[in-house]
């Protein structure tokens, strides 16, 4: 699917704006995953940018989880992503069918007599919750299911519980946000998660915000600095196109 058929169709969709979609859409179409994980869909419309890419390039599958309120959502993800005629479901909601998931992928890997776990992503996209011990767990099981050279990457680095009190959200993504600590309320809980947890980890690199909003790391060895970024389309739109669109391999693993 073009991206301006998909924009067009998502335009009146809640939490991506037409520049950030074209910058995700690029990033895909250049890493060609195969199979991807997104952890917080709202109202779906990042899963529109990210199906829409895998139509484009003819292959993959998109699996969306998220917790029990998304469901009460206008538009819920199944009308967002019939839009787009690309809603063939696989799973969605609730939070615990991941849990089943990295469960499931571990018995597998039991039955082989290997010590790990099957990993099934190539590229994970979390926007959650946006609080440290959620998405920091989201990330501990999100890396059990990502595989080798495949991309994370976390939306609203600089997002702070202070920001939602200040519009007068008591409730953010389904957390109270004045139950918080005051520390937790004033730090930015995804940049503590992507340079404490993600930055920091021994099996990543290649690590970069951009316009302190995404930020993506590779499993690889690699640069292990962090390099910041502005979200560019031109630089999205020419990597994408020095990228051997049709002969790149697909990211693989066990």
């Amino acid at each position: 699917m073009k991206f301006g058929n998909t924009a067009r169709q998502l335009a009146d969709t809640s939490h991506i704006s037409r520049y950030s979609a074209r910058v995700l859409h690029d990033f895909l179409l250049a890493e060609q995953p195969v199979d991807c994980l997104e952890l917080g869909f709202a109202h779906g419309a990042n899963s529109g940018c990210i199906a829409a890419a895998l139509d484009k390039l003819d292959r993959g599958h998109l699996t969306c989880v998220d917790t029990e309120p998304s469901l009460d959502f206008t538009p819920v993800i199944e009308q967002s992503l019939e839009r787009l005629s690309l809603f063939r479901p696989r799973f969605g909601a609730p939070w615990r069918q991941l849990l089943q998931l990295v469960f499931g992928k571990t018995a597998e890997s039991r039955t082989r007599d290997d010590v790990g776990i099957s990993c099934c992503y190539d590229v994970v996209f979390i926007d959650d919750s946006k609080n440290w011990a959620t998405d920091g767990m989201a990330f501990f099981m999100a890396d059990k299911l990502l595989r080798p050279g495949g991309w994370i990457v976390f939306d609203n680095h600089d997002r702070r519980y202070a920001d939602a009190l200040a519009s007068g959200k008591d409730n953010s993504d389904s957390v109270s946000a004045r139950a918080r600590s005051k520390d937790q309320i004033e730090q930015p809980n995804v940049a503590a998660i992507f340079h404490l947890l993600v930055a920091q980890h021994p099996g990543y690199a290649n690590f970069t915000i951009q316009d302190h909003s995404w930020t993506r790391a590779q499993k690889t060895r690699g640069r292990r600095d962090i390099r910041y970024a502005r979200k560019s389309t031109l630089k999205s739109r020419f990597k994408r196109w020095a990228s051997p669109l049709r002969n790149k391999p697909a990211i693989r693993g066990s």
